[in-house]
C-alpha cells in the first residue's frame, strides 16, 4: 500500500497566481480533478460537475474569491497541515503493517482539499471522504483552533475506512445501519489509538448522556435497515437529513464509537485486530446493547 500525496499547496498557489479563467481552469481540471477521476466515475457517474458538487470550483481561485481562499490556505500552511496529514497517512499504515497482505490496495490518492461547505448543518468546517478504495480527501472550510488540532485525526479516521472498504468488499460501509455504525467506530477508534483522546470529533462527544440513550435504543432496533437515506437517518440524525424521527445528531456516529470501546475493552484488542472482525461478532462482543 503506498500513497500518492498529491501537492495540493503548491497547486493552489498556482490558481490563485493564474491570470485568467481558461488557465485557472486548466490547473483545476489537471492538477485536483484528473488524479480523482476513479472516485468521480464511482460517486458522480462521470461527471465533471462533481467537484463543484463537493464544493470545489476553479472560480474560487478568481480575484473576487481568491483573498479568502489564500486566507483559510495560509492558515493550513502555518499549521503545517500538509506534513502532519502525510504523517497520519504513514502512522495509520505503519499501525497496519502485520496485515498489509490482507489490504489489496496498492495505491491512495490523497489529497488535502480546501472546500466551500456553504450551508451544511452542523458543520466545524472540517470533514473527509474515505470510503472509495484507492482514494483519500481530508477537506477544510475555514481553518480554526478547534478543527486544526483534529486534522491528523480527521486524516486517519478517513484512512481506516479506506482500508475497512478494501479488505471488506463483500461488506459495504453502506449495507445497513449496523455496518456503517461499526465503519464509524472503528474509524473514529483508530484517531484516538494512535493520537488519543484529543482529537475526537465533535459527532462522538458532543452529545447528552439522555441523547446517548435514546440513540441508543434508536440504533438497536434498526441495525438490519437497509437503503441509502434510510441508512444515513441513523447515522446522521435528524437535522443534518431533514427528518422528523426523534433521531439525535450523529447518533450512528456515537453509538458506534462506544459500541467499538465496550468491544476493545472487553476482548483487549486493537482497533487493528477489530478491524477484520464481522460487525455482527463486534457488536455481539461488545455487550454494548444487553
Amino acid at each position: 500500500m503506498k500513497f500518492n500525496v498529491l501537492d495540493t499547496y503548491s497547486t493552489y498557489q498556482k490558481l490563485l497566481g493564474a491570470d485568467n479563467a481558461e488557465a485557472r481552469q486548466s490547473i483545476f481540471d489537471e492538477e485536483l480533478v484528473k488524479p480523482f477521476e476513479g472516485l468521480i466515475q464511482v460517486m458522480g457517474g462521470g461527471d465533471p460537475q462533481t467537484f463543484k458538487q463537493w464544493g470545489m470550483w476553479p472560480e474560487q481561485f478568481d480575484s473576487e474569491n481568491g483573498p479568502t481562499m489564500a486566507a483559510r490556505i495560509k492558515k493550513l500552511a502555518e499549521h503545517n497541515a500538509w506534513q502532519k496529514a502525510a504523517d497520519a497517512l504513514k502512522d495509520g499504515k505503519a499501525a497496519f503493517v502485520d496485515y498489509l497482505e490482507h489490504i489489496p490496495t496498492e495505491v491512495i490518492t490523497f489529497g488535502l482539499m480546501v472546500i466551500e461547505m456553504g450551508n451544511v448543518p452542523l458543520e466545524r468546517g472540517y470533514s473527509g471522504f474515505g470510503a472509495i478504495p484507492g482514494y483519500i480527501m481530508t477537506v477544510y472550510g475555514e481553518p480554526n483552533a478547534y478543527n486544526l488540532a483534529r486534522l491528523k485525526g480527521a486524516t486517519a479516521h478517513e484512512l481506516h475506512h479506506n482500508i475497512l472498504a478494501a479488505a471488506k468488499p463483500e461488506t459495504p460501509m453502506i449495507s445497513n445501519v449496523g455496518t456503517y455504525m461499526i465503519a464509524e467506530g472503528l474509524a473514529e477508534s483508530f484517531a484516538k489509538e494512535l493520537y488519543g483522546e484529543d482529537v475526537l470529533g465533535y459527532y462522538v462527544t458532543e452529545i447528552t448522556d439522555a441523547e446517548i440513550e435514546t440513540a441508543k435504543q434508536k440504533i438497536h432496533d434498526a441495525l438490519w435497515v437497509s437503503g441509502f437515506n434510510e441508512v444515513r437517518k441513523y447515522i446522521f440524525g435528524d437535522t443534518i437529513m431533514g427528518s422528523e424521527d426523534g433521531i439525535p445528531d450523529f447518533a450512528g456516529y456515537a453509538i458506534g464509537y462506544r459500541v467499538v470501546q465496550a468491544y476493545l475493552q472487553k476482548t483487549g484488542k486493537s482497533v487493528v485486530e477489530a478491524t477484520f472482525v464481522a460487525h455482527e461478532e463486534l457488536i455481539a462482543e461488545s455487550g454494548y446493547f444487553d
